[in-house]
C-alpha cells in the first residue's frame, strides 16, 4: 500500500546531501515537491554551510563522499543544532557505521535504493513529531494545548502538584477511567529512563527526560517528556516514542551481527560486561585448524563456506542462555553464564569438537578445530579480561599439543 506523504512536510524545509549526480537529480525531483523549500549539497562541507545560513528542519545525507562525509558531517551540524534530525541513505556495506551513527544520535537510516514508502513512513514520523513538538513551544501558554485532538499526553498541574486539567491521551496513559486528580497515578505507573521508580521530587524542576512507563498488562511503552513551568503552574507534555526506540535498538542489534556467519560480533561483548558481573563464568575460546591452508587451498569461498557450517553447527548445539560471538577471522567465543564447574565446560568442548569433525565440506572435506577452556568469578569488569585470556592461552597450549584437542586453564 502506497504511503502518502505528510502534510506536515509542507511546513518543513529539507536539506539533502549526495554526491552522485545520477542519485541525487532524481531523488529531488521526486521529493522536492513535498517541502516548503528543499537545499541541496554535494559534500558534507558544502552541507554545513548551508544549514549556517539557512532555517532546516530534516536533513537526509549519504555517509561515504568526498570532501567531508556524512559522519563528520553530522557531528559538526549537531554542534550547532543537537535536535536536529538526520537520516542516513546508506548501503549494505556502510553498515559499520551505524553504531558511530547511533552515537552522534541521528534519527535513523534508509538503505539504497531507497524504498518510497520507507522513506516516507520515516519522514512523516518525523515531520509529524517536529509539528506537534512547534506547537507545544507556541502555546505553551494557552489552554488550547490540552484539547483533546493533540495526538501527545498533555496535563497542567498547580504548584501544589494538583491535576488541573488533562487531555484523553493522558488518561489512555494511565490506562484509567476514572478521572485523574494528582500525579499519584503517573508516579505509580512509570519509571526513570533507567527503569527505578520516579516520585513527586521528579517534578520538581522544569526538564526534558525519557519516561519508561508500564502498562497493568505488561505493556512497556517509552514516552518523551518536556515539562515547564509557567508562573502558578506546570505543563507536561508526554510523546510516545515507542516506535522510534524499538527501531533504535534494532539498529544497535544489526550493528552486532556478523554478516558472514549471522552470529553475533565482538561487540556484543562491550554490551553486555556489565550484566556479567558479580557471576561465575566459562569462557570457551576456539578456533579452525590450518584455516589458512584451507582459504590458500580452496579459496576464500570455500573458507567462508566452513565458517557458516561451524557457526551454524554450534549454536545449535548449545543452550538458548550461552552465547558464541565470532570473535575475529576463524576464531571464536562461547559464554557460558552461572558456570562454575569448569569440567562440564571442558565436555562441553569436546562434544563440540568431535561434533565439528564430522562436518564435511564439499571440496574441503572435514576440518578441526583447537578449544581453550578456563572459568572464574567476575566481581568487576576486568576479571572478563583475565579470563578472556587464560581461556586464549589455553587455546595456544592446544594447537602446540598437536591442535583438534581441548585444553583447559584454571
Amino acid at each position: 500500500m502506497r504511503i502518502e506523504a505528510s502534510k506536515n512536510l509542507k511546513k518543513l524545509s529539507l536539506l539533502y546531501v549526495e554526491d552522485e549526480d545520477a542519485i541525487r537529480e532524481p531523488f529531488k525531483i521526486m521529493i522536492e515537491r513535498y517541502f516548503k523549500k528543499i537545499f541541496i549539497a554535494t559534500n558534507g562541507l558544502e552541507a554545513v554551510e548551508i544549514f549556517k545560513q539557512n532555517s532546516i528542519d530534516i536533513i537526509i545525507t549519504d555517509i561515504r563522499m568526498p570532501i567531508m562525509n556524512g559522519l563528520d558531517m553530522a557531528k559538526e551540524i549537531k554542534k550547532i543544532d543537537n535536535d536536529i534530525p538526520i537520516i542516513f541513505a546508506t548501503a549494505f556495506g556502510d553498515r559499520e557505521y551505524l553504531k558511530e551513527a547511533i552515537e552522534i544520535g541521528v534519527e535513523g537510516y534508509i538503505i539504497k535504493p531507497i524504498d518510497r514508502n520507507k522513506l516516507f513512513k520515516r519522514l512523516n514520523f518525523i515531520a509529524d513529531s517536529l509539528c506537534a513538538k512547534k506547537e507545544i513551544e507556541q502555546y505553551t501558554k494557552l489552554v488550547e494545548l490540552l484539547f483533546n485532538y493533540q495526538k501527545d499526553a498533555l496535563v497542567l498541574f498547580d504548584k501544589d502538584f494538583n491535576i488541573k486539567l488533562y487531555n484523553k491521551s493522558f488518561q489512555k496513559l494511565l490506562n484509567t477511567k476514572n478521572k485523574p486528580t494528582s500525579l499519584k497515578n503517573l508516579i505509580e505507573y512509570c519509571q526513570d529512563e533507567n527503569g527505578n521508580p520516579i516520585d513527586i521530587s521528579w517534578f520538581y524542576t522544569p526538564h526534558k527526560k525519557p519516561l519508561i512507563c508500564t502498562h497493568k498488562n505488561g505493556l512497556i511503552r517509552y514516552f518523551d517528556i518536556d515539562l515547564k513551568y509557567l508562573e502558578y503552574y506546570r505543563i507536561l507534555s508526554i510523546t510516545d516514542i515507542t516506535d522510534y526506540k524499538i527501531e533504535t535498538e534494532n539498529i544497535k542489534e544489526i550493528a552486532m551481527i556478523d554478516e558472514l556467519t549471522s552470529l553475533y560480533n565482538r561487540k556484543k561483548m562491550d554490551l553486555i560486561k556489565e550484566h556479567l558481573i558479580n557471576q561465575y563464568i566459562c569462557f570457551i575460546m576456539f578456533d579452525i585448524d590450518d584455516f589458512k591452508a584451507i582459504n590458500d587451498t580452496y579459496g576464500h569461498l570455500k573458507g567462508d563456506e566452513v565458517l557458516k557450517m561451524l557457526a551454524k553447527n554450534v549454536k545449535n548445539s548449545l543452550r538458548e542462555s550461552d552465547l558464541v560471538i565470532r570473535w575475529g577471522g576463524e576464531e571464536f567465543l562461547i559464554i557460558l553464564q552461572h558456570l562454575s564447574n569448569i569440567d562440564i565446560a571442558v565436555s562441553l568442548s569436546e562434544k563440540l569438537r568431535k561434533k565439528i569433525n564430522h562436518i564435511k565440506i564439499k571440496d574441503v572435506g572435514h576440518f578441526s578445530c583447537s578449544f581453550g577452556v578456563s572459568c572464574g568469578y567476575i566481581s568487576k569488569e576486568h576479571d572478563i579480561k583475565k579470563i578472556l585470556n587464560r581461556a586464549d592461552e589455553a587455546l595456544y597450549l592446544a594447537k602446540r599439543k598437536g591442535k583438534n584437542r581441548v585444553e583447559k586453564s584454571e
